[in-house]
C-alpha cells in the first residue's frame, strides 16, 4: 500500500484540489484510492455529528465507506486546544496510526491531506512533518505562487522538515499566465539547484476560482430578493462598494464578473453596480433595498441577496469562498484533472508514491 501526505505553505494553497485531482487520476488508472485528513480544522455539523468539511467532500467524491472518525480521527476543537495548553497527554500517535491502519485496508494508495499550513497543529505535536513521520509517509508540498516571495516560504517550510528524504517534491500552484516563463526558467531551476524537486507548475485558472451565486447564497445564509433565475451565474471576484458613486461605477466596470458587497442602505452604490452590470449584489446589515433597486436588478437580470451580517464579516466569509474551490460541480472536477494531467509530472509522482 502506497501513501503520500499533501501539505502546503499556507491556507488555500490548493491541497484539496490536488487531493481530488490526483485521486481521480489514480482511480481512472485502476487503483483503489483511500483518503485521510488526520486533523480536522474546518469543522461542520453533519446530522448532529461534528466532522470536517474537506473530509465530507472527499467521502462523496470517492464514495468512501470508511467511518468518518477514521478518516478524520482528530478534530481541532476549543477543548482540544485547552487540553494541549494544560499539558494533557492525548497519545495522538496511536490514534493516527490506528486510524490509518483502518483507512488503508484494501486500498492501493491513501492520499493524506495536511492541516492549513505545514506547521498547523504543531502545538499538539501534529504539524504535517510530525504526522508524516508518525504515519511513515512522504510529503508533497503545495505552494501558491503569488510572487517571488513564494520561494522564501518554500525554503522556510523545508526547514521544518527534519528528514530531507521526507520531502517528495513540490508543486507551484496558481501561477499567473504572465509569470509562467519566469517561474519555469528561473524559479524552478533555482529550487532544483537546492535539491528541491518540482513535480508540477499549475497555472491560475478562472474555472476553479469562480463560484456560482447559488453557492454564495448558501454560504452566507442569504435571502434572495431579486434575480433568482440567474443564481447559477459564475463570479470570480468580490468588490466592496464603500466609495463615492462616480468612482464606484468606474471601479465596477473595470472588474466584470464580480459580486459587489455594500450596505443595504447604499442605494446610490446599488444602482451604480446595476448600471455597471455586475454579476450580483450582496446587501449587508439586513437592510431592505428600495423597490426601484429591486426593479432595476430584475430587469437587468442581476441577483440581489440580503445578509444579516455587517459588511466586514461578510467580506471575511466571501474571502474564504471566492478563489477557494469547492467541487460540487462536475466541470470543476474535470478541469482539476485536466490541469494536473497537463502540468504535473504524473509518472514521477507515481514513482514518488511508490506505484
Amino acid at each position: 500500500m502506497a501513501s503520500i501526505l499533501i501539505s502546503s505553505s499556507e491556507k488555500y494553497s490548493g491541497k484539496s484540489s490536488l487531493c481530488t485531482g490526483i485521486g481521480i487520476i489514480l482511480r481512472n488508472k485502476g487503483y483503489s484510492v483511500g483518503y485521510m485528513k488526520p486533523i480536522g480544522n474546518m469543522l461542520v455539523d453533519v446530522n448532529g455529528v461534528l466532522s470536517d468539511e474537506d473530509a465530507e467532500q472527499m467521502r462523496k467524491v470517492f464514495d468512501l465507506k470508511d467511518d468518518i472518525n477514521r478518516i478524520t480521527p482528530i478534530l481541532l476543537t476549543d477543548n482540544l486546544a485547552e487540553d494541549a495548553l494544560a499539558g494533557v497527554e492525548k497519545h495522538f500517535d496511536r490514534t493516527l496510526s490506528n486510524a490509518f491502519a483502518e483507512v488503508s485496508k484494501d486500498k492501493d494508495v491513501v492520499l493524506i491531506e495536511g492541516t492549513g499550513g505545514i506547521g498547523g497543529g504543531a502545538m499538539y505535536g501534529l504539524s504535517d512533518p510530525q504526522v508524516s513521520s508518525i504515519l511513515g509517509t512522504k510529503m508533497l508540498l503545495v505552494t501558491r505562487y503569488d510572487s517571488v516571495y513564494a520561494v522564501d516560504r518554500i525554503l522556510c517550510d523545508i526547514k521544518l522538515i527534519n528528514d530531507p528524504d521526507m520531502l517528495a517534491g513540490i508543486i507551484l500552484n496558481e501561477v499567473d499566465e504572465g509569470q509562467m516563463t519566469y517561474v519555469c526558467e528561473l524559479v524552478v531551476p533555482f529550487l532544483e539547484s537546492k535539491g528541491i524537486k518540482v513535480v508540477g507548475v499549475l497555472p491560475k485558472d478562472s474555472t476553479l476560482r469562480s463560484v456560482p451565486i447559488s453557492e454564495i447564497v448558501e454560504d452566507l445564509h442569504a435571502e434572495v430578493l431579486a434575480g433568482s433565475e440567474h443564481l447559477e451565474e459564475l463570479v470570480e471576484h468580490y468588490l466592496v462598494g464603500a466609495m463615492e458613486v462616480n468612482s464606484a461605477i468606474k471601479y465596477f466596470r473595470r472588474n466584470p464578473g464580480s459580486v459587489v458587497i455594500t450596505g443595504g442602505d447604499r442605494a446610490d452604490i446599488q444602482m451604480a453596480a446595476i448600471e455597471a452590470r455586475v454579476k450580483c449584489l450582496v446587501l449587508t446589515g439586513n437592510l431592505q433595498p428600495s423597490g426601484a433597486v429591486l426593479g432595476s436588478a430584475d430587469e437587468a437580470g442581476i441577483p440581489v441577496v440580503l445578509v444579516r451580517g455587517d459588511t466586514m464579516s461578510t467580506i471575511g466569509r466571501m474571502e474564504g469562498l471566492i478563489g477557494h474551490s469547492r467541487f460540487r460541480k462536475e466541470h470543476k472536477l474535470d478541469r482539476i484533472v485536466e490541469l494536473i494531467e497537463n502540468n504535473v509530472d504524473i509518472n514521477s509522482l507515481l514513482s514518488i508514491i511508490g506505484l
